[in-house]
């Protein structure tokens, strides 16, 4: 899978929020915040195809976390982010 490239992560603050852009423009009528972990995790995975298994193992790597808690954690967030549109639909 793929992050959907019309999105672009932005930090205000200590605030990440996914918006929409076209060309120089943002569209902020559809805003997605995330977590620092979350916005850690679509910094890795910008530009570049992933699966829930490679996300979990990059937590894994990072943090003091099991491989089951991490996929169980990924898993859950790339169903919100597919619901929310921030993954590709190639």
């Amino acid at each position: 899978m793929r992050l959907n490239e019309d999105l672009k992560l932005r930090q205000i603050g200590p605030y990440y929020m996914i918006v929409k852009t076209s060309g120089e423009r943002t569209d902020m009528t559809d805003v997605f915040s995330l977590n620092e972990t979350a916005a850690w995790l679509w910094k890795r995975a910008e530009g570049r195809d992933f699966t829930a298994a490679d996300l979990a193992q990059w937590l894994c790597d990072e943090y003091d976390v099991t491989m089951e808690v991490a996929l169980r954690d990924v898993r859950k967030m790339l169903l919100e982010w597919q619901e929310g549109g921030l993954l590709s639909e190639d």
